[in-house]
């Protein structure tokens, strides 16, 4: 629960941080729509298992034309099969029995952004600074089933500013949770560390679009 309680803070500190006033001119908001699929005892191995739909909002800070910082929210659901699976199921709990579920998820999280290709919202010139994949790492919380719960995300993507102001993004995220229940079942030896020994994953394939608050760019000067 402390390294529960450190996220929160580290979420709520990233948020005001991007909303200060001394931040506007870098920040970007937007929306994003996912399909989400969940990873663990009833699926050991499909990438896109059962999918459900997610969304949610999200807020860049341009750090550089190379590095961000970003704060998102979202909401979606989970569900599985425990007929369909390919992995093992071996209970620790007396009388445990699977069962299929279908469970909302919400989630918030902070990640700092790395791209591959130096990136600017707001250069007249479409071909340049236009296009960046990139790489990001975070921490976030999340509640589903009943309870809240520790998680990092993990995503690959690619942006490409589409208007003025405006970038249309597509990424692939990896969420690793520190709860072993999102199914129900609960897959851990007694003598292993729930922590550690968990395997349920949350997965997101989706678009974002998002409009720069300001019209001053981030690194280079405007060409008009």
């Amino acid at each position: 629960m402390k390294i529960l309680r450190l996220s929160i803070a580290f979420l709520l500190v990233a948020l005001v941080a991007s909303l200060s006033a001394k931040a506007q001119k870098e920040v970007s908001i937007g929306g994003l729509v996912s399909a989400s699929s969940y990873i663990g005892d009833f699926n050991s191995s499909g990438i896109i298992y059962k999918p459900g739909v997610y969304a949610g909002g999200l807020i860049h800070y341009a750090i550089t034309e190379y590095y961000n910082l970003r704060v998102g929210l979202g909401a979606g659901n989970l569900r599985g099969d425990p007929s369909t699976y390919k992995g093992r199921l071996k209970p620790n709990v007396p009388n445990q029995k699977p069962a299929a579920f279908n469970h909302r998820f919400f989630d918030a999280d902070a990640r700092f952004e790395v791209g591959f290709l130096p990136y600017e919202p707001f250069l007249y010139d479409h071909k340049k600074y236009a296009f960046s994949p990139y790489f990001s790492l975070g921490v976030g919380v999340a509640y589903s089933h009943g309870a809240p719960f520790l998680q990092f995300p993990v995503a690959v993507g690619a942006r490409y500013r589409v208007a003025y102001r405006f970038t249309l993004g597509a990424e692939w995220t990896f969420r690793k949770t520190f709860n072993d229940s999102l199914d129900g079942w609960e897959n851990v030896r007694a003598s292993e560390s729930k922590s550690l020994s968990n395997n349920d994953w949350v997965s997101y394939v989706g678009v974002y679009l998002t409009y720069q608050l300001s019209d001053k760019g981030c690194c280079h000067e405007l060409k008009k």
